[in-house]
Protein backbone atom coordinates (compact mmCIF):
# COMPACT_ATOMS: atom_id res chain seq x y z
CA UNK A 1 0.00 0.00 0.00
CA UNK A 2 2.75 2.56 0.90
CA UNK A 3 4.75 1.57 -2.83
CA UNK A 4 1.46 2.08 -4.29
CA UNK A 5 0.84 5.32 -2.74
CA UNK A 6 4.82 6.89 -2.98
CA UNK A 7 4.48 5.49 -7.09
CA UNK A 8 1.54 7.23 -7.51
CA UNK A 9 2.65 10.65 -6.31
CA UNK A 10 6.06 10.03 -8.22
CA UNK A 11 3.87 9.85 -11.61
CA UNK A 12 1.81 12.93 -10.91
CA UNK A 13 4.85 14.83 -10.27
CA UNK A 14 6.38 13.47 -14.04
CA UNK A 15 3.41 14.36 -15.32
CA UNK A 16 4.01 18.05 -13.86
CA UNK A 17 6.97 18.56 -15.00
CA UNK A 18 6.59 17.27 -18.23
CA UNK A 19 3.56 19.39 -19.13
CA UNK A 20 4.50 22.86 -17.19
CA UNK A 21 0.99 23.45 -17.02
CA UNK A 22 -0.81 26.38 -15.55
CA UNK A 23 -4.19 25.39 -13.65
CA UNK A 24 -7.68 27.46 -14.00
CA UNK A 25 -9.65 24.85 -12.48
CA UNK A 26 -13.00 25.14 -13.70
CA UNK A 27 -16.35 24.03 -11.93
CA UNK A 28 -17.33 20.73 -12.95
CA UNK A 29 -20.09 18.41 -12.73
CA UNK A 30 -20.32 14.49 -10.36
CA UNK A 31 -17.32 16.11 -8.69
CA UNK A 32 -15.84 12.80 -7.11
CA UNK A 33 -16.03 12.97 -3.03
CA UNK A 34 -13.36 10.28 -1.22
CA UNK A 35 -13.47 9.07 1.99
CA UNK A 36 -12.24 10.50 5.58
CA UNK A 37 -9.21 9.18 6.66
CA UNK A 38 -8.68 9.90 10.03
CA UNK A 39 -5.99 12.52 11.53
CA UNK A 40 -2.78 11.20 12.36
CA UNK A 41 -1.24 14.55 13.75
CA UNK A 42 -2.91 18.27 14.90
CA UNK A 43 -1.41 21.49 12.76
CA UNK A 44 0.27 22.37 16.21
CA UNK A 45 2.02 19.20 16.30
CA UNK A 46 2.63 19.21 12.37
CA UNK A 47 4.64 23.02 13.07
CA UNK A 48 6.33 21.24 15.74
CA UNK A 49 7.50 18.17 14.57
CA UNK A 50 8.56 19.23 10.99
CA UNK A 51 8.63 23.30 10.73
CA UNK A 52 12.56 23.05 12.24
CA UNK A 53 14.48 25.43 9.69
CA UNK A 54 14.75 28.76 11.60
CA UNK A 55 14.77 31.32 8.80
CA UNK A 56 11.68 33.81 7.76
CA UNK A 57 11.40 31.75 4.42
CA UNK A 58 11.82 27.92 4.75
CA UNK A 59 10.54 24.42 3.42
CA UNK A 60 10.38 21.28 5.55
CA UNK A 61 9.94 18.08 3.74
CA UNK A 62 7.13 16.26 5.79
CA UNK A 63 8.92 12.62 5.50
CA UNK A 64 7.43 9.41 7.93
CA UNK A 65 7.02 5.50 6.96
CA UNK A 66 3.14 6.26 8.01
CA UNK A 67 0.24 8.41 6.46
CA UNK A 68 0.78 11.93 8.13
CA UNK A 69 -2.89 13.02 7.84
CA UNK A 70 -4.56 16.27 9.14
CA UNK A 71 -8.45 16.79 9.23
CA UNK A 72 -10.47 20.46 9.31
CA UNK A 73 -13.17 22.57 7.28
CA UNK A 74 -12.50 25.17 4.16
CA UNK A 75 -12.76 28.16 6.02
CA UNK A 76 -12.17 30.54 2.28
CA UNK A 77 -13.18 31.05 -0.34
CA UNK A 78 -11.92 32.14 -4.46
CA UNK A 79 -14.48 33.39 -5.86
CA UNK A 80 -13.74 37.52 -5.43
CA UNK A 81 -10.18 36.69 -6.26
CA UNK A 82 -8.64 38.59 -3.13
CA UNK A 83 -7.96 34.56 -1.79
CA UNK A 84 -6.00 32.73 -4.61
CA UNK A 85 -4.00 29.50 -5.07
CA UNK A 86 -4.78 28.22 -1.66
CA UNK A 87 -7.26 26.80 0.97
CA UNK A 88 -7.45 27.54 4.69
CA UNK A 89 -8.20 24.49 6.39
CA UNK A 90 -9.55 24.88 10.30
CA UNK A 91 -9.25 21.59 12.41
CA UNK A 92 -12.92 20.87 13.56
CA UNK A 93 -11.39 19.74 17.45
CA UNK A 94 -11.47 22.29 20.66
CA UNK A 95 -8.56 24.82 20.52
CA UNK A 96 -7.86 23.32 17.06
CA UNK A 97 -5.83 25.31 14.71
CA UNK A 98 -5.57 26.71 10.87
CA UNK A 99 -2.85 26.37 8.09
CA UNK A 100 -2.85 27.51 4.86
CA UNK A 101 -2.30 24.86 2.16
CA UNK A 102 -1.31 26.65 -1.67
CA UNK A 103 -2.64 25.08 -4.78
CA UNK A 104 -1.58 25.78 -7.82
CA UNK A 105 -4.78 26.53 -9.52
CA UNK A 106 -6.99 29.30 -9.53
CA UNK A 107 -10.94 28.48 -9.24
CA UNK A 108 -10.05 25.73 -6.41
CA UNK A 109 -13.35 26.86 -4.39
CA UNK A 110 -15.30 24.97 -7.65
CA UNK A 111 -13.28 21.43 -5.62
CA UNK A 112 -12.78 22.89 -2.32
CA UNK A 113 -15.84 25.14 -1.34
CA UNK A 114 -16.14 26.85 1.70
CA UNK A 115 -17.61 24.49 4.66
CA UNK A 116 -15.97 21.32 2.81
CA UNK A 117 -14.27 18.83 4.73
CA UNK A 118 -11.09 17.49 4.10
CA UNK A 119 -8.71 14.76 4.67
CA UNK A 120 -4.87 16.58 3.67
CA UNK A 121 -2.17 13.88 3.50
CA UNK A 122 0.73 15.27 4.05
CA UNK A 123 3.63 12.45 2.95
CA UNK A 124 6.07 14.34 0.97
CA UNK A 125 4.83 17.52 0.97
CA UNK A 126 6.64 20.04 2.94
CA UNK A 127 5.79 22.75 6.24
CA UNK A 128 7.42 25.82 5.97
CA UNK A 129 7.30 29.28 6.00
CA UNK A 130 6.51 32.65 3.85
CA UNK A 131 7.70 35.73 5.32
CA UNK A 132 7.67 34.14 8.69
CA UNK A 133 4.19 32.58 8.09
CA UNK A 134 3.22 28.74 7.85
CA UNK A 135 2.12 27.00 5.12
CA UNK A 136 2.24 23.75 3.06
CA UNK A 137 3.18 23.52 -0.25
CA UNK A 138 6.08 22.00 -2.11
CA UNK A 139 9.52 22.65 -1.98
CA UNK A 140 10.12 25.95 -4.37
CA UNK A 141 13.63 27.65 -4.71
CA UNK A 142 13.38 31.01 -6.29
CA UNK A 143 15.52 31.02 -9.53
CA UNK A 144 16.69 34.78 -9.00
CA UNK A 145 17.74 35.09 -5.33
CA UNK A 146 18.01 31.06 -4.22
CA UNK A 147 15.18 31.90 -1.81
CA UNK A 148 13.29 28.73 -0.17
CA UNK A 149 10.00 28.48 0.62
CA UNK A 150 7.08 26.40 0.34
CA UNK A 151 5.15 26.39 -3.11
CA UNK A 152 1.81 25.78 -4.20
CA UNK A 153 0.85 21.53 -4.67
CA UNK A 154 0.18 21.01 -8.58
CA UNK A 155 -3.12 20.30 -9.07
CA UNK A 156 -2.43 16.29 -10.06
CA UNK A 157 -0.70 15.90 -6.74
CA UNK A 158 -3.51 18.14 -4.81
CA UNK A 159 -6.24 15.89 -5.95
CA UNK A 160 -4.45 12.72 -4.47
CA UNK A 161 -3.65 14.26 -1.25
CA UNK A 162 -6.55 16.62 -0.57
CA UNK A 163 -9.65 14.69 -0.26
CA UNK A 164 -12.93 16.00 0.21
CA UNK A 165 -15.90 14.16 1.73
CA UNK A 166 -19.28 14.85 2.49
CA UNK A 167 -21.67 17.47 1.36
CA UNK A 168 -19.58 21.45 1.94
CA UNK A 169 -21.78 23.03 5.18
CA UNK A 170 -20.79 26.73 4.54
CA UNK A 171 -23.06 27.08 7.78
CA UNK A 172 -20.42 24.85 10.19
CA UNK A 173 -17.47 27.92 9.19
CA UNK A 174 -18.17 30.42 12.18
CA UNK A 175 -15.32 32.94 12.86
CA UNK A 176 -14.21 33.66 15.83
CA UNK A 177 -15.45 36.93 17.41
CA UNK A 178 -11.69 38.83 18.54
CA UNK A 179 -11.28 42.48 19.29
CA UNK A 180 -8.07 43.55 17.54
CA UNK A 181 -6.18 44.49 20.84
CA UNK A 182 -6.73 40.38 21.13
CA UNK A 183 -5.84 39.71 18.09
CA UNK A 184 -2.02 41.65 18.41
CA UNK A 185 -1.86 39.80 22.29
CA UNK A 186 -2.65 36.02 21.27
CA UNK A 187 -0.31 33.49 20.69
CA UNK A 188 0.95 33.73 17.44
CA UNK A 189 0.71 30.17 16.39
CA UNK A 190 -2.92 30.46 17.87
CA UNK A 191 -3.68 33.04 14.98
CA UNK A 192 -2.33 32.11 11.70
CA UNK A 193 -4.85 31.70 9.21
CA UNK A 194 -7.71 31.48 12.06
CA UNK A 195 -11.21 33.07 10.65
CA UNK A 196 -11.96 36.37 12.92
CA UNK A 197 -14.90 38.56 13.16
CA UNK A 198 -14.29 42.03 14.04
CA UNK A 199 -16.58 43.98 15.63
CA UNK A 200 -17.32 47.54 16.01
CA UNK A 201 -14.60 48.16 13.17
CA UNK A 202 -13.80 50.98 10.63
CA UNK A 203 -11.30 51.83 7.82
CA UNK A 204 -9.33 54.98 8.74
CA UNK A 205 -8.32 55.90 5.31
CA UNK A 206 -4.76 55.63 5.82
CA UNK A 207 -2.34 52.65 4.32
CA UNK A 208 0.40 51.65 6.10
CA UNK A 209 4.43 51.70 5.59
CA UNK A 210 7.33 50.68 6.90
CA UNK A 211 5.01 49.26 10.41
CA UNK A 212 3.34 52.54 10.83
CA UNK A 213 -0.06 54.43 9.11
CA UNK A 214 0.75 56.16 6.26
CA UNK A 215 -1.93 59.45 4.99
CA UNK A 216 -3.28 58.17 1.54
CA UNK A 217 -3.95 60.91 -1.86
CA UNK A 218 -7.59 60.53 -2.40
CA UNK A 219 -6.79 58.63 -5.61
CA UNK A 220 -5.44 55.83 -3.64
CA UNK A 221 -7.75 55.25 -0.99
CA UNK A 222 -9.19 52.25 -2.51
CA UNK A 223 -8.54 48.75 -1.34
CA UNK A 224 -5.42 47.91 -3.86
CA UNK A 225 -4.81 50.51 -6.46
CA UNK A 226 -2.19 48.55 -8.85
CA UNK A 227 1.18 47.52 -8.68
CA UNK A 228 2.53 47.48 -12.60
CA UNK A 229 1.52 43.81 -12.34
CA UNK A 230 4.23 43.49 -9.44
CA UNK A 231 1.13 41.69 -6.97
CA UNK A 232 2.51 42.57 -3.97
CA UNK A 233 -0.99 43.53 -1.15
CA UNK A 234 -1.83 46.35 -0.68
CA UNK A 235 -2.31 47.73 3.22
CA UNK A 236 -5.26 49.71 4.62
CA UNK A 237 -5.81 50.19 8.30
CA UNK A 238 -8.09 49.30 10.39
CA UNK A 239 -9.41 50.48 14.09
CA UNK A 240 -12.01 48.94 16.68
CA UNK A 241 -11.29 51.25 19.53
CA UNK A 242 -8.83 48.54 21.21
CA UNK A 243 -5.84 48.36 18.63
CA UNK A 244 -4.73 49.31 15.07
CA UNK A 245 -3.88 46.67 12.44
CA UNK A 246 -4.75 46.25 8.42
CA UNK A 247 -6.48 44.61 5.87
CA UNK A 248 -4.32 43.34 3.07
CA UNK A 249 -6.10 43.33 -0.61
CA UNK A 250 -4.55 42.12 -3.75
CA UNK A 251 -5.05 44.29 -7.13
CA UNK A 252 -6.57 41.40 -8.59
CA UNK A 253 -9.78 41.14 -6.38
CA UNK A 254 -12.82 42.29 -7.82
CA UNK A 255 -13.45 45.00 -5.00
CA UNK A 256 -9.88 46.12 -5.71
CA UNK A 257 -10.56 49.24 -7.11
CA UNK A 258 -13.59 50.27 -4.75
CA UNK A 259 -13.36 53.19 -2.39
CA UNK A 260 -12.59 52.13 1.19
CA UNK A 261 -15.54 52.92 3.12
CA UNK A 262 -15.94 56.10 5.23
CA UNK A 263 -14.58 56.27 8.63
CA UNK A 264 -18.25 56.53 9.58
CA UNK A 265 -19.04 53.46 8.65
CA UNK A 266 -18.12 51.20 11.80
CA UNK A 267 -19.02 47.33 11.66
CA UNK A 268 -18.42 43.59 11.69
CA UNK A 269 -15.35 42.93 9.44
CA UNK A 270 -14.69 38.84 9.54
CA UNK A 271 -11.10 38.38 7.92
CA UNK A 272 -8.57 35.73 7.75
CA UNK A 273 -5.45 36.27 9.76
CA UNK A 274 -2.24 36.00 8.61
CA UNK A 275 1.33 37.17 9.56
CA UNK A 276 4.27 38.81 7.09
CA UNK A 277 8.01 39.40 8.70
CA UNK A 278 10.54 39.07 5.96
CA UNK A 279 14.00 40.24 7.95
CA UNK A 280 15.37 40.82 11.45
CA UNK A 281 15.09 44.27 11.20
CA UNK A 282 11.57 44.15 10.61
CA UNK A 283 9.23 43.33 13.82
CA UNK A 284 6.68 41.83 11.65
CA UNK A 285 2.78 42.61 11.41
CA UNK A 286 -0.35 41.25 11.22
CA UNK A 287 -2.34 41.37 7.42
CA UNK A 288 -5.95 40.74 7.64
CA UNK A 289 -7.79 38.83 4.55
CA UNK A 290 -11.54 39.88 3.13
CA UNK A 291 -12.30 36.33 1.90
CA UNK A 292 -15.03 38.73 -0.53
CA UNK A 293 -16.67 42.40 0.01
CA UNK A 294 -19.49 40.62 2.11
CA UNK A 295 -17.05 39.89 4.93
CA UNK A 296 -18.11 43.32 5.74
CA UNK A 297 -21.16 42.87 7.54
CA UNK A 298 -23.23 44.18 9.82
CA UNK A 299 -22.99 48.20 9.81
CA UNK A 300 -21.78 48.11 6.26
CA UNK A 301 -25.06 47.57 4.38
CA UNK A 302 -25.00 51.52 3.26
CA UNK A 303 -21.95 51.24 2.00
CA UNK A 304 -22.28 47.92 0.03
CA UNK A 305 -25.53 49.36 -1.53
CA UNK A 306 -23.43 52.23 -2.26
CA UNK A 307 -20.68 50.44 -4.41
CA UNK A 308 -23.68 48.21 -5.64
CA UNK A 309 -22.79 44.81 -3.92
CA UNK A 310 -24.86 41.54 -3.16
CA UNK A 311 -24.41 39.72 -0.65
CA UNK A 312 -24.05 36.01 -2.09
Amino acid sequence: MKNTYKISIVAALMLVFVSCTQYDFEPESGITKGVKIESTITVAQLMSTYMTSPEFFTADRISSDNQIVINGIVTSTDLEGNVYKYISVKEETPNGQAIRVSVDASGISSLYPLGQRVSVVLNDLCIGKYGDSPQVGIYYLRPKDGRISPGSIPMPIARQQIIPYGEAEPEAVVADTMKISEILAAPRASMHYRLVCIKDAWFTGKGFDYGLPATLPEKDKIFAPSTGGIGYPQSREIQDGTGSTIIATSEFAKFAQHRLPAATYKGNMTVIVSWYRDKTTNAGNYQLTLRTLGDLGVGFNGYLTSVKYTRQ
